[in-house]
């Protein structure tokens, strides 16, 4: 059950309230039950449904055996239309924020992650890291208040269910559960833009943290694609080349990586700072190095477009993941989800394959120069 909005529409100073409502209310209980009686209630059961709220949706979602569904469903009602509002939760989540922050000032890679993410952003409200202030100007009543908003009507959600179910089984339960949710006709919520943005010139940052010798390094390229599904393909064809390439460099080559990945990240349906990530661990002494060595690889397949084999590579790898995902329930769940919310035709998860098979060398060249 997903609906555009989540914690978008909230004022930026109240931000982390919206972001931390669904754990005041799931460790509050619903239905007039507490959340550690809850359990007890299902007992022998395997079913769940939990509430989310992220930066541009929000909704309920869940899972069981096909002999639970049931139960699922009125777990899904109870936290939809009756969330807790338990005092004590409220002690608890902050006891429990205050313990991972003080062990994330510890992580050499939560801190490096944390300034990643606020110079990726130019500083933007929605990355600052929690920090003890914050957790303790947590407001209860605004966590409380934003989640039963966005929960207050069910026209602005779509259900999806997928799975093995059948579905003359499934409906009187769907119409039960689901269509009985409380309702104001016509759907209101949407999500808001929040003006990320993505840095207009060359930053280097350097974060020193730890003992061990080794270095993480991250570079990042502004890549903000529409959401098209043959631009997209061609945008993740374009980092599963580089990343073979620089798996082929920097691993069998120099011999001075343990791992390398490139990526595209972006924070659909929201706009402006959409970014592609190269990032590899080095030993410290040999990071420059490294760094050096992955632009020089970038700039060659910005001149020269990528080989036939590599090519070949990168679409096999596309190919195996497509085929071994479409088994999977959460893969249609996820993109059956997307598809609504990004107002997409649903019907194009079926053509990946073709996607893939259009993507040429002459294309991919054109990508590099256009994104890096």
């Amino acid at each position: 059950l997903a609906a555009s909005g989540g914690s978008s529409l909230a004022a930026p100073e109240k931000f982390v309230d919206a972001q931390l409502a669904t754990g005041q209310v799931e460790l509050s209980g619903a239905g007039g039950h507490r959340a550690i009686d809850l359990p007890k209630l299902t007992a022998g059961k395997i079913a769940s449904a939990s509430p989310f709220i992220s930066l541009s949706s929000h909704g309920i979602q869940g899972s069981s055996t096909p002999a639970n569904v049931e139960t699922a469903l009125q777990l899904l009602h109870i936290k939809f239309t009756a969330p807790g509002d338990d005092p004590d939760a409220f002690a608890l989540i902050k006891r429990q924020l205050e313990a991972a922050v003080v062990n994330r000032l510890s992580s050499p890679a939560a801190v490096f992650g944390d300034k990643l993410g606020e110079v990726l952003t130019m500083g933007h409200y929605t990355s600052r890291p929690l920090t003890v202030e914050r957790i303790n100007a947590l407001d209860r009543a605004a966590m409380v208040s934003f989640y039963r908003e966005r929960f207050a009507s069910a026209a602005d959600f779509r259900f999806f269910m997928v799975g093995a179910f059948k579905v003359d089984e499934a409906l009187p339960m769907i119409t039960r559960y689901v269509a009985s949710l409380p309702s104001a006709k016509t759907p209101a919520s949407r999500f808001k833009d929040v003006g990320i943005t993505f840095p207009p010139a060359v930053v280097r940052v350097r974060v020193e943290k730890g003992k061990e010798p080794k270095s993480q390094a991250v570079i990042s390229y502004f890549a903000d694609p529409p959401i098209e599904e043959h631009e997209q393909t061609r945008v993740e064809a374009v980092t599963e080349v580089l990343e073979i390439a620089l798996r082929d460099i920097l691993r069998e080559e120099l011999g001075e990586t343990y791992s390398v990945s490139v990526g595209l990240s972006q924070l659909t349906p929201q706009r402006g700072g959409g970014h592609i990530d190269i990032s590899f661990s080095a030993s410290p002494d040999n990071v420059d190095k490294m760094i050096a060595r992955v632009q020089q690889e970038v700039a060659r397949l910005q001149t020269t477009a990528p080989t036939e084999d590599l090519t070949t590579r990168a679409k096999e790898t596309a190919r195996r993941a497509y085929e071994t995902s479409v088994k999977q329930n959460g893969f249609w769940l996820g993109r059956l989800q997307s598809a609504k919310l990004l107002e997409r035709d649903p019907l194009l998860i079926l053509s990946r394959l073709q996607r893939i098979d259009a993507v040429t060398p002459a294309a991919l060249h054109e990508t590099f120069k256009k994104y890096f």
